[in-house]
């Protein structure tokens, strides 16, 4: 667990990219999205990261602990050094302003277990920091990352020594398996309740480019009491609301989607995806940032269940990129780096070396966001 320092490469960047919205309009958004005013904020994010370097993985699902530090969690690398794995976990610290320390906590089978058999790998979809309770969040994911299966929640004290029921995983056949929990801030702290909060996606992580399963074009939400995260038996699921207030099933099969999303990007991939949901305590209001292989999709709401509004997209263009501007996948906000007004933040997103881009970003890898206009209209 040796240290290994990030520095920021040259502080802000001052140009931000146009933030129009570039998918195509084969059909919009519907469901619990409220479409019927133009919303009044937008994300406008940097060409390129500004602090990068020093990790080797993607992902990066996170969580800010109440000790002051960030916990996340890599896929397919090797973290801040080491030996490579599928899945790890880190502890960060320090800012983006005044550079980063990051430490290698955990890999490989003191993480989770494959459920789903040969041709599948673990990935970290999810993590929240409850008090002092780590969760991560773990799916099994195809080795083509065109369906997972299966996932389960493993626990943590330390970020070091995990826990997990081993006898079965805790969601199945594809249903609920991404798990994204949503990020209350140091410890949970700006939690409204009792409860942890949790959003989910069935069939897979992102497009499924083969078809093996069907594309994502909802989002799921989850609630369970903080003290029983890792007891399925506990969770409920949102199944719609009644006099303007929520309505919750203990059973997976009634759920019924937060937001429902069927757009297209002009490369014909849908929108909803692996990416992170954070609450901005200055602003009272909820963030989603999704992505395409060439956008990043960004959403806002009032209440963990919605109404959720697509802000706007953010057009990187095909392939090849340039180091100069690139999109890329996986995108979190994490809640230590956002600024105490809400309106500025950074964004973790990677590029694969496996990927024809051109170039890659495979690393904690940071870029400036402003948050514009008024997000609590």
């Amino acid at each position: 667990m040796t240290p290994r320092r990030i520095r920021a490469a040259g502080g802000l960047l001052a140009a931000l990219v146009s933030c129009t919205a570039c998918v195509g309009a084969s059909s919009a958004a519907k469901a619990q999205s409220d479409r019927g005013d133009q919303p009044s904020v937008r994300l406008e994010v940097a060409d390129a990261p500004t602090v990068k370097g020093g990790a080797d993985g993607d992902l990066w699902p996170n969580c800010w602990g109440r000790d002051g530090q960030v916990y996340a969690a890599y896929g397919d690398g090797k973290g801040f050094g080491g030996s490579g794995s599928d899945i790890g976990v880190t502890r960060i610290s320090g800012t983006p302003e005044s550079g980063l320390d990051g430490t290698n906590l955990a890999q490989g089978d003191a993480l989770g277990q494959v459920w789903s058999g040969s041709g599948f790998t673990r990935k970290p979809t999810g993590m929240a920091c409850v008090g002092d309770k780590k969760y991560l969040a773990v799916e099994d994911l195809s080795g083509d990352f065109n369906q997972a299966p299966a996932s389960t929640i493993a626990s943590s004290n330390d970020g070091v020594h995990w826990e997990w029921d081993t006898k079965k995983p805790m969601f199945s056949d594809g249903v609920f398996t991404t798990v994204m929990f949503l990020d209350y801030g140091k410890g949970y702290r700006h939690a409204h309740d009792g409860y942890v909060y949790a959003y989910g996606l069935d069939g897979n992580w992102r497009d499924s480019y083969s078809d093996v399963v069907p594309d994502p074009t909802e989002l799921f939400l989850a609630r369970v009491p903080r003290d029983d995260v890792q007891d399925r038996s506990k969770w409920e699921f949102y199944q719609g609301t009644s006099h303007d207030k929520p309505t919750w099933t203990t059973r997976i099969a009634e759920k019924q989607p937060v937001l429902t999303d069927t757009r297209r990007s002009l490369l014909g991939h849908s929108v909803i995806s692996q990416g992170g949901v954070v609450y901005l305590p200055s602003q009272h209001r909820y963030l989603y940032t999704s992505w395409t292989e060439n956008t990043f999709e960004f959403y806002v709401a009032k209440q963990p269940w919605g109404s959720w509004t697509h802000t706007n997209s953010v057009d990187f263009g095909a392939y090849p990129w340039t180091t100069d501007k690139f999109g890329g996948y996986g995108l979190s906000l994490p809640s230590k780096f956002i600024s105490k007004n809400g309106k500025s933040a950074w964004l973790q997103s990677n590029v694969c070396p496996c990927a024809p881009a051109g170039m890659s970003d495979y690393d904690f890898s940071l870029r400036t966001v402003q948050i514009v206009g008024d997000t609590r209209r």
